[in-house]
Parts: structure tokens; sequence; C-alpha cells
């Protein structure tokens, strides 16, 4: 215990009299944090609505109408289709369902349906995926059935949107990392400026027989509790912008899902990242310092 309220009491003593240091650790810390939060929110957020969009991915298999399948026919198929495990919902449109949803589409100008003599429409089924990504898989099994006339569920325009949204998560992904990195440099570089106007301190420790873990020790729980308050704060600022311009943007474009964010996550993975920049900081600017 007397070691470690020593290594408590050099690590808080340094923090005072290196007043403006610590500042400029805490002000780093607080700004790499509040950014990283910023991004970290940016992609749980447009993930969500990535997901979304892909969501909107159906497939519509139209049947033929000459001849029309049998009610049995239907009911096979729909059996079949519902068996498949990457469907999550199968919905039967019929013929005269499909007029009446025509119909509906052009209320406001029925005289474009006047001239209809008969109903045109086929009936069809309207498939919803567990996983969008499927899409083209699933497509494919329609082929050669005798009841199918047409599969549509936008080829193009599907495989299109799934490279953008893959292409859109990697970039995230790798600018997330990239940030860690600068924050990193950024904080290790501030605390070896404090830890070098301590460079005597540290030469005589060595020098008289301290290991090098009894000098780390205080800087380490110094580098420990400048992230950790570092993130604390940008954590608070983070959070509170988040509820904000969440609350902003559901109440403009309602399209935003307010669950996207799981805030708790957020703050956990700020407050641990910035204990780790803050140690590793401590860490990474000590080491030549102990080479005596």
């Amino acid at each position: 215990m007397g070691k470690i309220s020593f290594f408590f009491r050099e690590a808080f003593g340094s923090l005072r009299r290196n007043y403006f240091m610590t500042v400029a650790a805490l002000v780093t810390v607080f700004l790499s944090i509040v950014v990283l939060g910023g991004v970290l929110v940016f992609v749980y957020t447009t993930g969500a609505l990535l997901k979304e969009v892909e969501q909107k991915v159906e497939i519509t298999v139209y049947l033929k109408t000459d001849p029309e399948p049998t009610a049995q026919d239907v009911s096979t198929m729909q059996t079949q289709i519902q068996g498949w495990t990457e469907v999550k919902a199968v919905t039967y449109v019929s013929r005269d369902q499909a007029l009446a949803r025509l119909k509906q589409d052009f209320k406001s100008n029925p005289e474009i349906l006047d001239g209809l003599k008969s109903n045109p429409l086929p009936a069809s089924f309207e498939i919803s995926l567990k996983d969008p990504q499927t899409v083209s898989a699933v497509a494919a099994r329609f082929t050669g059935q005798p009841i199918v006339d047409e599969v549509r569920y936008g080829k193009e325009i599907a495989d299109k949107l799934f490279s953008f949204t893959n292409q859109a998560r990697n970039f995230l992904l790798g600018f997330i990392v990239l940030l860690g990195i600068v924050a990193v440099l950024l904080i290790s570089n501030t605390i070896r400026l404090s830890i070098f106007a301590r460079r005597r301190e540290v030469e005589i420790m060595k020098l008289v027989g301290a290991t090098n873990w009894f000098i780390r020790w205080p800087f380490l729980i110094e580098g420990v509790f400048v992230g950790l308050v570092g993130a604390a704060a940008a954590m608070v600022v983070v959070i509170f912008l988040t509820n904000f311009l969440l609350g902003k943007m559901q109440t403009t474009f309602m399209a935003v899902p307010l669950g996207a964010v799981p805030l708790a996550s957020v703050a956990f993975i700020l407050l641990g990242v910035g204990v780790v920049i803050g140690a590793a900081g401590s860490g990474i600017g000590l080491r030549r310092f102990l080479k005596v």
C-alpha cells in the first residue's frame, strides 16, 4: 500500500507542478476524443440508414397469365418460398389486388384507367429478405419455374447499392483507425513534453537504482488520469450533442432512426480509448528517458 500511495502522490504532484502541460494534454485528449466520438456517432447513424435502405430491396415474382396458375400451384410455391431460410416474409398479390392498387395509385386521374376492358395485371409474390445481399441468389431460384413469367428486383441498382454501402463502411472503419493513430501520436508527444521537463528527476532515480517500472508507474497513472478525465469531458459533450442533433434531425427528416446510436456503447468506447491512449502516450514518451 505504501508504494501505491507513493505512486499516486507522485502522479498527482506532477500534475500540479506541470499545470500548463497537464492542461495541454487534457485539451489534446478532449479534442481527439470529441472528434472520435463524432465519427463513431456518424458511423452508427450512417450504418443504420444504409441498413434501412438495403432493407427496401425486395423481389417481385410475376406469375403467368396464360395459362393462369391454379390455386394449388400458387399455394405450393408460396409454401416453398416461405421455407427458404433467406426469406423474411412473402406476400401473394392476386390480379384483383394488383388492379385495386393500380386504381388507388391513379385515384386522382381515374380517366387513365377508363379504357381498361379487362385486368391486364398478373398475380405476383412480393418477397422481403432477412439479408438483402442474398437477393441475387434467391432471385435465381425462380429460373425455369413453370408458373413464373418474370422476376424483378432491380439487379443493377441493387448491385450498385451494395457496392456503395460496403465501400462506405470500409471507408468509415479506415477513418476511425487513422484517427486513433493520430490521437495516440498527438497525446504521446504532449505527454513526452511533460516528461522532458522532469528528465533530470528520471535520470537521478535511474542512477540511484530505481527499477524501470518503479519510475514508470507514476507517469502511467498520470497518463491514465489525463486520458480518463479528457475522455469523460468529451463523452459528456458527444452525448449531449448527439441527443440534440439527432432530435433535430428526427423532427426535420423523420427518417433518422434515433435508436441507431447506442450511447452506452459509445461512452464505454470513448472512456476506454481515453485510458488506452493516455497510458500508451506515457509509455511511449517515457521509453527514451529510461535509457540512462
